[in-house]
């Protein structure tokens, strides 16, 4: 955002590129997750990776077209990742142990974030320090590393739908649709993540320049992101423990509260207060919410769709952003990101609201169909 801006372009402009990540995101994950669930989730995954490296080479020359081709490519690739990655890991937790398959995959799933996490910190903290002498530095390294991603790749088993259980990709998405329609608990999984992904998402992406705008050097804003991300480490690891002391039922909306709250502290005038809520109350509920809800999708999702119907996941939270990035773009163009915050507070709470609301009432018709039957 900050290399961005430096070479001119304004908050409204970034909302626009990143509303066009989303744009190609949206329009290319359910293919994409065909393409993973019928010709292989591994092949899905180095495709990503290649994919992210010309994305990340655009940037050491970034005109508004390359820029737009960038940003573009990086929703197509991540399109590519989508459900693909999850599914892959789901069928390794389930050999390794069928009849733990659940828990296993709860602590797989974390533990990948925290070597990512690992990963996240190094690289945000040596970001923000190398751009100091060489401002595209970051980028061609992330390029580098994202070739580099595909030699273990080449490792991993193949996974992908046996060729007699073979049908076409309209069929395919129905079936997975259908399976989706059939669980109301699968629908709010799926939106409730799109909306909490999205919000957090949007914050994540403009707190940089928020911070750069109150004054605080690249060195330490890329210090206090690296904090953020160690907090959220740490609550990644307690992920497994809390999914085994709470219930689904508790579990969510505990969470989805405690970004509501760290919202809410963000729209305080106060640096300091609103620090609080990013680094404690906002990691808290990523850290806990993702591998956990994408835990409770695998075990509801059939086997044959499973990385169709992530993507509709991950689709659902390229909805959100579309519409959310781009007007909170604007909005900090025009006032100040607290009141900014105070209205996207506003959206987070009408949006789980209403998602509570449409859950109860599938699992009210649901109830009444078998009533009838």
């Amino acid at each position: 955002m900050i290399y961005l801006a430096g070479h001119g372009y304004s908050p409204l402009d970034l909302g626009l590129l990143e509303m066009l990540f989303h744009i190609a995101k949206f329009v290319t994950e359910v293919p994409t997750g065909i393409f993973a669930d019928m010709l292989g989730r591994r092949k899905s995954l180095v495709v990503y990776c290649a994919i992210v490296a010309v994305d990340s080479f655009l940037f050491l020359m970034p005109t508004p077209p390359l820029m737009i081709l960038s940003f573009v490519l990086s929703g197509t690739a991540y399109a590519f990742r989508g459900g693909a990655s999850e599914a892959i890991l789901w069928n390794i937790a389930g050999k390794a142990d069928p009849e733990r398959q659940v828990q296993r995959y709860s602590r797989l799933i974390s533990r990948m974030y925290l070597v990512a996490l690992i990963g996240e910190i190094i690289g945000t903290t040596a970001g923000g320090y190398i751009s100091h002498f060489l401002a595209i530095l970051p980028f061609a390294l992330r390029g580098l590393f994202a070739l580099l991603g595909i030699i273990p790749l080449l490792f991993l088993p193949e996974q992908k739908v046996a060729a007699s259980e073979r049908t076409s990709a309209l069929r395919h998405l129905g079936k997975g649709i259908q399976a989706i329609w059939r669980s109301p608990a699968l629908v709010g999984l799926l939106l409730i993540s799109g909306l909490v992904d999205g919000c957090w998402q949007t914050i994540y992406y403009f707190y940089q320049l928020y911070l750069h705008d109150l004054g605080f050097s690249p060195g330490l804003i890329g210090v206090i992101v690296a904090i953020s991300t160690a907090t959220n480490f740490l609550f990644t690891a307690l992920g497994p423990f809390l999914m085994r002391r709470l219930k689904e039922r508790w579990l969510i909306p505990i969470f989805v509260i405690s970004q509501i709250l760290g919202l809410a502290l963000m729209s305080f005038p106060q640096p300091w207060v609103g620090l609080f809520g990013y680094l404690i109350c906002f990691q808290a509920s990523v850290a806990v919410l993702d591998p956990a809800i994408s835990t409770y999708i695998n075990q509801r999702s059939p086997e044959a769709q499973r990385a169709t119907v992530l993507s509709l996941q991950t689709g659902l939270f390229s909805a959100t952003m579309i519409v959310l990035f781009p007007l909170f773009g604007l909005g900090v163009t025009v006032i100040s990101y607290n009141v900014v915050y105070l209205w996207t507070l506003l959206a987070l709470i009408v949006g789980a609201v209403t998602i509570l609301l449409l859950v109860l009432w599938l699992r009210k018709l649901r109830q009444k169909h078998f009533q009838e039957v």
